[in-house]
């Protein structure tokens, strides 16, 4: 090939920034560049598009298709219009000059007038791209400085997350789309895994858009959900940079913690065909590891359950656990029963501003059909569009008037606290009366399946801690109840709509909160329907539990709320009349 004849490679390429922003289309660039090579007589063997993409590396298609033609000597020459359309980076034009080099192929740029085939265009070309690299980096540093800065403001930066609309920069809670990210976080803290969801929100065609399971995994792990922000979460190598408060909260942060612990968990888990009952709760005696799952035959033909140490490879029987476990199982699942299913409502201490929440939804989903009908009369919108939009809005109705419903339950279960507290009471009652749970008695946690094990014990306890002997034999050292469920007993104790049971030198004894006289009267009024009632109020100094211990009579003990601050602190106890 000789070397005044040039055979060339057009390289024109834009992004859509580039593109819209400074006019240099690609048919622009193409004709500047073939008017250049009709100028110098240089011949045109192919010109390489690169449409809508970025100079930040060199994995381009048409880039890639024109450095083969180099090497297989195709082209003596490439033409670009500037040279931050080749690359931006020094690095890669480092590479692409050796390369040039390598295979007798020169570089020219129309608009900096730069040649490679001499060495005043080698040094101008790698002076223009360093300059080029220190310009993209101030007005990198300049983007962060100003994004900060922005943040710190309270404006959020770029599109408004699920759950919150755009008003003045600032993030503002969108009422339908918020209940459905509490109601994501919600079912995955119940033990639903992202999958699972995934296919329930497209099911239910939930906001009328598409779901993927990453989806929902950014939602569960997006800190903007409790309010704060994350700056440069994702960036290798950078120190990411939290900022608090940026954002009204969807979720609560206990919420929040509680899904997080869950991933971790989820993460060293797997797909298994073996139901675990207290799969990611054993805690090994020897390590403190979460213990995994596994299962074995027997010669029988029957399947064994065991939960195996990762580092250590302690192995302990499940059948063993539950041996040891059953009588707080069937306490558990007897007192949790009553609590979900009785005591729940009261858990909801804004449920008046829900229903008020939910009554805007549903107005709001009530004017939007108003429109889109009316959009159709119009003519503005086609019959299918129409018939979408309506089903979306049905779904959303049926979803939020249960939420209602559920509301008006709660509502009006407030009104019962004395007559739930005696329920309560009267089963504590029996069970120190008689020594005899009704759980144990009918045998209700054997009667579960290994499904509905794993799922309460899922739902409850957050670990358990057992040692193991040299005969191996399993003892429970210690059960830890998941924080959530802890913070709602002690609030509806709070609240005195519930009773704490206490044990002391193995006797229980129904322990209140603070009761006002006439709160106190009524409740011992409804009790004494159903038990002969002796009371007696007492000073605190004068009361001697471990002699009133020894009264298998007693069951109930009372402090009195003061009415002033020079009253003494009174204790009423409630015995059972022989």
């Amino acid at each position: 090939m000789d070397e005044k004849h040039y055979v060339v490679g057009l390289y024109p390429r834009v992004s859509t920034d580039d593109q819209f922003r400074n006019g240099h289309s690609l048919d622009e660039q193409k004709e500047r560049m073939l008017k250049l090579c009709d100028y110098k007589n240089y011949e045109v063997y192919k010109v390489y598009e690169d449409a809508g993409i970025s100079a930040k590396n060199m994995n381009r298609p048409a880039f890639q298709e024109m450095i083969q033609d180099i090497k297989d000597g195709k082209i003596n020459k490439i033409i670009v219009y500037k040279l931050d359309r080749l690359t931006r980076s020094i690095k890669d034009l480092e590479e692409i000059c050796t390369f040039l080099e390598e295979n007798n192929c020169s570089l020219e740029s129309m608009c900096e007038d730069i040649n490679t085939s001499t060495a005043n265009g080698k040094f101008f070309i790698r002076m223009l791209t360093i300059l080029a690299q220190l310009e993209i980096e101030r007005t990198s540093e300049r983007t962060k400085f100003g994004m900060v800065g922005a943040v710190k403001k309270g404006h959020f930066v770029g599109r408004a997350p699920i759950g919150y609309d755009k008003t003045d920069k600032k993030l503002v809670i969108n009422d339908l789309e918020s209940e459905v990210i509490k109601r994501i976080f919600d079912l995955y803290i119940k033990g639903t895994a992202a999958n699972a969801i995934t296919k329930l929100l497209n099911e239910e065609k939930i906001l009328n858009r598409k779901w993927i399971p990453t989806l929902v995994d950014r939602i569960l792990s997006n800190e903007i959900y409790i309010g704060n922000y994350v700056h440069r979460k994702t960036i290798k190598g950078e120190e990411p940079q939290k900022f608090i408060g940026v954002a009204p909260a969807i979720i609560e942060e206990e919420v929040f913690n509680i899904a997080q612990i869950q991933k971790q968990k989820n993460l060293k888990n797997y797909k298994r065909k073996q139901t675990y009952i207290f799969m990611q709760s054993i805690k090994c005696p020897k390590c403190d590891t979460i213990m995994g799952g596994c299962s074995s035959k027997s010669h029988t033909g029957e399947k064994h359950c065991y939960y195996q140490c990762s580092k250590c490879n302690t192995r302990v029987s499940e059948k063993k656990i539950e041996k040891q476990m059953i009588n707080f199982l069937d306490d558990m699942l007897d007192f949790f029963l009553l609590i979900d299913n009785t005591y729940k409502p009261y858990l909801y201490q804004n449920s008046e501003q829900e229903v008020k929440k939910c009554n805007k939804i549903l107005n709001e989903l009530n004017d939007k059909e108003k429109r889109i009908k009316k959009a159709f009369v119009d003519g503005i919108v086609e019959e299918i569009e129409l018939k979408d939009e309506l089903d979306f809005i049905k779904n959303q109705k049926r979803l939020t008037q249960e939420t209602l419903k559920k509301l008006y339950i709660k509502e009006s279960t407030k009104e019962h606290k004395n007559e739930m507290k005696l329920i309560y009471n009267l089963k504590q009652l029996e069970k120190i009366k008689y020594k005899s749970y009704y759980v144990r008695k009918n045998h209700l946690w054997d009667k579960l399946s290994k499904e509905q094990k794993q799922e309460l014990v899922f739902k409850y306890i957050d670990n358990i801690s057992i040692e193991i002997d040299k005969k191996k034999n399993v003892f429970i050292k210690h059960i830890n109840i998941k924080k959530k469920e802890i913070k709602n007993i002690g609030y509806l104790f709070r609240k005195n709509c519930f009773d704490l049971v206490v044990n002391s030198n193995d006797k229980n004894i129904i322990l209140s909160n603070y009761q006002s006289k006439d709160d106190m009267n009524s409740y011992i009024k409804l009790l004494s329907e159903f038990y002969k009632i002796d009371q007696k109020t007492l000073n605190f100094n004068t009361i001697n539990l471990e002699k009133s211990n020894q009264d298998k009579n007693l069951l109930q003990l009372i402090p009195n709320k003061k009415q002033n601050k020079f009253d003494k602190d009174k204790y009423t106890l409630l015995r059972i009349s022989s």
